[in-house]
């Protein structure tokens, strides 16, 4: 809407948190819960957390009780940060766990000048952890993917450098939930690094989407396929300028092709489809802007990660066969929090084991087919 938050306000803001963290004796490595909407508090509480050397656990702000209560226990979180809209739920499950909450309400300004600016950062190494993303996983319990500083910052970096080409007078359209791996490297991560703006968008609108684009002058815009499907049948109502509009970047699922083409035509950006998971934190591959893009295709490997397709004896398939993608490389999380055999499971060799089945094609190109689990 009307707020403004500059980097040096988020730099104070997230500053008295890491403060307000070691007041209530939150220790270094110590996971915090952090269950908000798209809103600027998110980004200071989220860089408040790892400057205290806190471990963010991202959490969907409309979760019941209970499954706060999991989160929380399982993490071993020691605070929640919630907002009023997430009551009952979010303080019920809170003291289920034994968890305080900290409500970011109108009063959590005034809550964070109590507290002193943090003379610095709490060190941590590559290696250490930074976020706890739960997968909603299809079966059984969500797991905590233990995704570390390393995995984090390389995933940043390379979306904004070598696949979006971020730079300060860039504009990114934050409607992706920030609790979520992509909005969370993509989005907030990717344009902190690069001293982008983010515009954020608490609950996705079309309406609202076209008019924040043409008021912010949204040079990026990230999205679901179901957003851009649903940005195309708006876009011809109320012709919003969205000309300072540069690229489009999908990904969560297979965006059709219709779609894309329709889109392209409509906004006059091309769009750059993705592919990634919680546990990849989260992109793996991407259809590259220095080369040429395949409809359908989640398109190659992004620097710095490999992905093989390998049959049920973990061999890889012949060119053009079907396989399970296995991943390799700096964005492959740590493994799964306290599930030690799931996390053998899902990396036995040094591979991730992603559970989507795809064929590559002649160049490289990766395309997804099904999903080896139900």
């Amino acid at each position: 809407d009307d707020r403004v938050l500059t980097y040096a306000a988020l730099d104070e803001a997230s500053s008295r948190v890491a403060s307000l963290l070691a007041a209530r004796r939150i220790s270094p490595g110590q996971p915090v819960g952090l269950m908000l909407p798209n809103i600027p508090e998110f980004a200071i509480v989220y860089y408040g957390i790892l400057r205290a050397g806190g471990v963010v656990v991202p959490m969907n702000p409309l979760l019941k009780e209970r499954e706060v209560a999991y989160y929380l226990s399982d993490s071993g979180a020691g605070l929640l940060f919630a907002t009023p809209a997430s009551e009952p739920h979010a303080t019920a499950g809170a003291r289920a766990a034994g968890v305080d909450t900290v409500l970011v309400d109108d009063g959590f300004a005034a809550l964070l000048d109590e507290h002193r600016r943090s003379p610095g950062l709490v060190a941590r190494s590559d290696d250490d952890l930074a976020v706890l993303l739960y997968t909603s996983g299809t079966t059984g319990q969500p797991k905590g993917a233990q995704l570390t500083h390393a995995n984090l910052r390389h995933n940043a970096f390379v979306a904004a450098t070598t696949l979006f080409g971020l730079g300060p007078d860039d504009v990114v359209l934050g409607c992706l939930p920030l609790f979520h791996a992509f909005g969370q490297t993509c989005a907030l991560n990717a344009a902190t690094c690069s001293g982008a703006s983010i515009t954020l968008v608490p609950r996705f609108d079309p309406t609202t989407v076209l008019k924040v684009m043409e008021r912010d002058r949204v040079t990026i815009f990230e999205g679901v396929p179901t957003m851009f499907a649903a940005l195309v049948q708006h876009s011809d109502r109320a012709a919003p300028d969205t000309s300072a509009l540069r690229l489009g970047v999908s990904g969560g699922a297979a965006l059709p092709v219709q779609v894309l083409q329709e889109f392209e035509e409509a906004f006059g950006a091309p769009i750059l489809e993705g592919y990634g998971l919680s546990e990849t934190s989260p992109v793996a591959s991407f259809n590259h802007p220095d080369r040429p893009r395949k409809a359908g295709s989640i398109g190659t490997p992004v620097a710095g990660v490999e992905m093989r397709l390998l049959n049920d004896d973990g061999q890889d398939v012949a060119p053009g066969e079907v396989g399970e993608i296995a991943i390799r490389g700096h964005n492959v999380m740590r493994g799964y929090h306290n599930r030690a055999d799931a996390t053998r499971e899902a990396i036995p060799d040094g591979w991730f084991r992603t559970g989507d089945l795809a064929r590559r094609d002649e160049d490289g190109y990766f395309f997804i087919v099904d999903r080896k689990k139900d």
